[in-house]
């Protein structure tokens, strides 16, 4: 029997989870929420790791997969690379995991069905992030404290900390900001026309994503083996061209930062996270930060070293750890709240 939304469409039950899985487009950790237990890491049976499968095959093998890891009668916090409504466990879709494809699909109750010993307890994986980020890092008197990954997808989450709140529309959603079009500089015009893993033209995700990077290296350089190597190589050499390639990547992320600062004057803390951001480190921040230091217009204030060094984090492996934050978040750390 399915632990999730038995409070009705208003609220996510809250739990002591005891196991822990995030589901990403590429990876599947998994771990028990005990001191010193060891993270196992698989493959994910997603649409990048195997195009050309049908979406009901990946589905129902993420599923089994799922099923697979979980212990016998445990409570399961899973953090999820979804549009995910977290207070009924409907997906209504995920690039990374499944293209395309936007039908709604009733995860928890097949996880339900296929596991019944088991308390299912799905969150985004950005929920997990960002509870997991206020829980370690927020200082005190931190008012919303916002996340937004950089990784197979890109999304954010915004926590109202003192209330521990997540806002969400009827659909249970707050922040799928991957699928909004891209903000460009105009000699980057032609960037408009890559296509997402959604199938949708110019979107952010299509650019500044890792496989909207990788795109970007094939077309700049025609590096069509390991293009993020190849970036990598380029950037260490200080290649122009691979210069060129990170900045146009990042500026439609700092456009998208600008914004978040200006609609919320509460946001007082901001990280950015995952693969892209983590695995480019330094030079991925010292590129935001350049282009966020020089004022777009009178709404812009200039800002210094040290106002990021307060307001914007640029995450390092093992600044976010997923897994406790998905349990913090199915604890009552991060509400998802209508």
């Amino acid at each position: 029997m399915t632990a999730l939304d038995t409070r009705g469409p208003t609220a996510r039950t809250r739990a002591t989870a005891t196991f822990a899985v995030d589901v990403g487009g590429t990876w599947t950790r998994s771990r028990p929420l005990e001191d010193g237990a060891p993270t196992e890491r698989v493959p994910t049976p997603s649409i990048l790791r195997r195009p050309g499968v049908p979406v009901a095959v990946l589905r129902d093998d993420l599923v089994a997969l799922l099923a697979r890891l979980a212990p016998p009668g445990a409570c399961v916090a899973v953090s999820l690379g979804a549009a995910l409504d977290e207070r009924t466990g409907i997906v209504h879709g995920s690039a990374p995991l499944w293209g395309a494809a936007d039908d709604p699909v009733d995860l928890g109750a097949a996880l339900a069905r296929r596991r019944p010993d088991v308390a299912w307890h799905l969150v985004n994986d950005v929920t997990a992030a960002v509870t997991d980020l206020a829980v370690r890092h927020a200082p005190a008197g931190v008012r919303h404290v916002g996340y937004l990954t950089v990784s197979s997808g890109i999304a954010y989450r915004c926590l109202d900390v003192p209330r521990a709140r997540i806002e969400i529309d009827e659909r249970g959603l707050q922040g799928e900001v991957g699928h909004l079009v891209a903000q460009v500089d105009a000699e980057d015009a032609d960037l408009l026309r890559l296509r997402c893993e959604c199938g949708g033209a110019a979107h952010l995700a299509a650019i500044s994503s890792g496989p909207g990077i990788a795109r970007l290296v094939v077309q700049r350089a025609g590096a069509t083996s390991d293009p993020v190597a190849r970036l990598r190589a380029g950037l260490g050499a200080g290649e122009d061209w691979a210069q060129g390639v990170l900045r146009s990547a990042v500026a439609p992320v700092a456009a998208l930062v600008r914004t978040l600062w200006t609609l919320d004057p509460h946001l007082d803390l901001l990280a950015l996270g995952g693969g892209v951001v983590e695995g480019l480190g330094a030079v991925y921040e010292h590129t935001l930060r350049g282009l966020l230091a020089v004022p777009a217009s009178y709404a812009d204030p200039p800002r210094d070293d040290a106002w990021f060094d307060e307001h914007l984090r640029c995450c390092v492996p093992g600044d976010v750890d997923l897994l406790a934050g998905a349990a913090a978040a199915v604890s009552g750390a991060a509400e998802a709240v209508r």
